[in-house]
């Protein structure tokens, strides 16, 4: 039994377990439908490159500033920030271009020079913005406060309330007669993710105001905020455990009391019950109201004013986003990390025409970012673009299994990502030649993953509707249950980790909002000694330690208790040092034994650690996780591999082998060299292998080429044939084009 449910691992939910982890001492499960924790605040891996997938930049983390505190008292002060440049964010149009400074009057001095007709415009707008800022603080500042206090703030509010609940068009509209002006000053609307014509210019404000003094970025990525924040979190008893995705809320005598999940961290789901006197939402208002809770009787009824908001708002604009892995730092052709807001024309607000130039290959307006940069260059650079798209477009592959959505789709995506990419080298020359990889996810990639509605990931629209009245906060009309993120906050990732506070305030009564207030200011305990592991964690030491070729090791350590329900295929995650873990496949699982195959060629967190580590170094494990196994089809089964990418077929093979299909299976495994070729130091193996070798001669009944030129000659049928492929994230695009280009039907892959 724990004190308290989070459902969802978003900064929200982990500001919420974190904050009544150590103000309380609660113990706190925190429940993720991905197998990554940290909502949008997580990143992916590729071949030891990494993406942030939601968090982009940061404002007002300056040292003594709130925010500051507060990320401060989460993460025990481990979580450190790097600013972005001075000049950290440029707007690039047709005939103009302009760069925001980390510095309020230089950025007023600049829109002054360039448009001095309009300079008294500009300097009430800084100071309206100001203004709009201070009313949204008291807007959510209501919502944590005790109640005695809430109808003064209340009042407050609505005496400077101003041009708050203002569209952004108008307010811009009705004070500057420039159309670039006013294109300029609303080149910001992707931070919250509504066009002029739709966005309270309170949100607007509140976005502007945050950036006046700079940006910054996490150190080492933002990973690292689900990582530092854990640790509170389990100091206090409390827990976070991936794969696990909430199907309802519990409610009991008109109170919720726990929630039911399935658990997905094996390769066949089963129903889990959690239990507790709290529970809190992070997976968003609509998600809630709509999904988790009942929609009829007594719940039903009482959140229909809820409903009845969400309608009323309609959906949120969601995005495509095109990662890009680069072959050399972007400082070479003169990026310094800021980020670039590429448009071809002044009108925000034409998004249908925007967005049938993206589907088309010819995208209007842009964002462009370089995590790698902002992060502290290490051996990989990175680059994002995205580009902003309602969900609708993409609805005839909706009920498509993520992976399986045909050659029409990834065609899509990579005419998209095309796109993109040239409008991006028309600000930044020589950035295509820098590419070498690109993954595109699209508003599917984000519902699958977050279970946002239409993947609307900013949430509620921050339309002036949403502001009028009181706006949904984390209080709800049943008894037990409150919400946190963005709907319980504000917009962004600051915005989400104040509705994290806000809950955390709302769940422990009245005295929550002082109690937080005098613990963020006394700041962050020592972390002192870790509690015993939660469950699903385990020690670990590495007893075996084999060179197989010259850049891969066999890793095996010995486990203090075992693995339980392991399955053909399934992945450990490893601790690797420095608050990093990184996912391996189990190449071999018997009794308390486990066994990987790493490379140290990327020279990445995971590849030192396997280069490093000593018989006798004890570590963390979490397995078993994921649903990469064999699909009990009956077809025949062609496995393609590179590299360590064999390691999820060895046990496949093995259980095959058990089984008596093995003569069944082929394995066409790709390497560079002999010295690279694992299938002459690994086994079981298929008796009908290929190795293909690209930098080297034909081995004896293989031949001298890539995977994909075996794949090319390969004989099959369609609809009886299931392919699964591992390996490079390269590779792994390269055989599903050609597989889908070939009618193939099922193929499942798994890319690191």
């Amino acid at each position: 039994m724990h004190d308290a449910i989070v459902i969802g691992s978003g900064i929200g939910g982990l500001a919420a377990a974190g904050l009544l982890s150590g103000v309380a001492g609660r113990r706190v499960l925190v429940l993720e439908k991905h197998t990554e924790p940290g909502g949008l605040t997580h990143v992916f891996r590729r071949d030891g490159a990494s993406w942030d997938v939601g968090l982009h930049y940061v404002g007002e983390v300056a040292q003594g500033s709130p925010v500051r505190a507060l990320f401060d008292y989460l993460s025990g002060g481990e979580l450190r920030w790097r600013p972005l440049p001075a000049d950290f964010d440029r707007f690039v149009y047709p005939d103009l271009t302009l760069a925001e400074p980390a510095d309020p009057a230089e950025y007023q001095r600049r829109l002054v020079e360039r448009f001095p007709q309009e300079a008294g415009a500009i300097r009430r707008y800084f100071r309206d913005v100001r203004a709009a800022q201070r009313w949204m603080r008291l807007v959510f500042t209501r919502a944590m406060v005790p109640s005695p206090m809430a109808p003064l703030v209340g009042l407050a509010a609505r005496l400077m309330r101003g041009a708050a609940l203002e569209t952004t068009g108008e307010y811009l509209g009705r004070r500057f007669r420039s159309p670039q002006l006013r294109a300029l000053l609303a080149s910001q609307w992707g931070d919250y993710g509504l066009p002029p014509s739709r966005s309270a210019f309170a949100i607007h404000a509140q976005i502007v105001a945050h950036y006046l003094d700079g940006a910054w970025f996490p150190e080492g990525g933002a990973a690292r905020i689900a990582r530092t924040f854990e640790k509170g979190i389990e100091r206090a008893g409390g827990a976070i455990l991936v794969g696990m995705d909430v199907q309802r809320i519990l409610v009991e005598s008109g109170r919720a009391v726990g929630v039911v999940a399935i658990d997905r961290r094996g390769a066949v789901p089963r129903e889990v019950t959690f239990r507790a006197p709290v529970v809190i939402s992070n997976a968003g208002a609509v998600a809630t109201c709509r999904t988790l809770l009942p929609t009829d009787g007594v719940v039903g009824a009482a959140f229909k004013p809820l409903r009845t908001l969400i309608d009323r708002l309609g959906p949120g604009l969601s995005a495509v986003t095109a990662y890009l892995r680069l072959k050399a730092p972007v400082t070479t052709i003169g990026v310094q990390g800021e980020n670039y807001w590429i448009s071809t024309d002044y009108d925000h607000d034409a998004i249908d025409t925007h967005v049938e130039g993206l589907l088309a290959g010819q995208p209007h307006r842009i964002y462009v970012s370089f995590p790698s940069v902002k992060g502290g260059d290490g051996p990989f650079h990175t680059a994002e673009i995205i580009a902003f798209v309602d969900e609708a477009r993409f609805a005839e592959w909706r009920d498509c299994p993520k992976g399986n959505r045909g050659a029409d789709y990834s065609a899509l995506k990579q005419r998209m990502a095309d796109g993109m990419l040239r409008l991006a080298e028309t600000a930044i020359p020589g950035l295509s030649d820098l590419v070498t990889y690109a993954e595109v996810s699209t508003p599917l990639t984000m519902t699958h993953y977050t279970s946002h509605s239409q993947g609307g990931f900013y949430g509620l629209p921050a339309t002036p509707e949403r502001y009028r009245g009181v706006p949904p906060g984390a209080r709800t009309p049943l008894p037990g249950l409150f919400l946190s993120g963005s709907d319980a906050g504000c917009l962004g990732i600051v915005g989400a980790l104040m509705g994290g506070v806000s809950a955390a305030c709302a769940a422990l009564g009245a005295r929550g909002y002082p109690m937080i207030q005098r613990a963020v200011r006394r700041g962050p305990a020592p972390g002192g000694g870790r509690a015993d592991l939660p469950g699903h964690k385990q020690y670990a030491i590495l007893r075996e330690k084999v060179g197989l070729t010259p850049t891969v090791f066999r890793l095996g350590f010995e486990l203090e208790h075992g693995i339980d329900g392991f399955v053909p295929g399934q992945f450990a995650r490893l601790h690797v040092g420095d608050d990093e873990w990184r996912d391996y496949s189990i190449a071999g699982s018997e009794g308390r034994q486990l066994s990987f195959l790493v490379s140290v060629r990327t020279g990445g967190h995971g590849s030192r650690f396997a280069g490093q580590a000593a018989l006798g170094t004890r570590t963390e494990i979490e397995a078993p996780i994921g649903s990469y196994t064999l699909a009990e089809t009956g077809h025949r089964s062609v496995f393609v591999a590179t590299g360590t990418g064999i390691a999820p077929f060895l046990p496949m093979f093995a259980a095959l082998g058990r089984a008596g299909a093995l003569e069944r299976a082929r394995l066409i495994f790709g390497a560079r060299t002999r010295d690279d070729d694992l299938t002459r130091k690994v086994g079981p193996l298929p008796p009908d292998t290929i190795v293909c070798l690209s930098q080297d001669d034909a081995p004896a009944g293989g031949r001298q080429g890539r995977v994909t030129d075996a794949l090319a000659a390969l004989d099959f049928d369609p609809g009886d044939t299931d392919f699964y492929v591992c390996g490079s994230a390269a590779m792994v695009a390269d055989c599903r084009r050609l597989l889908e280009q070939r009618g193939a039907r099922r193929i499942l892959v798994e890319a690191f």
